[in-house]
């Protein structure tokens, strides 16, 4: 599948929040949610993103939130 620059761009955001949701780092996924989303929406606003793209990450963004709202510590 190609990916516009955008969406390449916004691979390491996600992967971070990926890691620290393994990790246990609620509060750092919460900020790199938090990024990806403004990015997400900065560049929908930009028509930067196809739109299977800009639908895949909105899918993702919603996704991590659900992960974090269901966190929890294991310690």
């Amino acid at each position: 599948m190609f990916q516009s620059k955008k969406r390449k761009a916004l691979q390491p955001v996600i992967d971070t929040i990926r890691n620290d949701l393994s990790n246990n780092y609620k509060d750092n996924a919460v900020e790199g949610i938090h990024k990806l989303k403004e990015e997400t929406e900065a560049a929908a606003s930009a028509g930067t993103l196809k739109p299977k793209e800009l639908q895949e990450l909105r899918l993702l963004v919603d996704t991590f939130e659900m992960d974090v709202k269901n966190f929890k510590r294991t310690y």
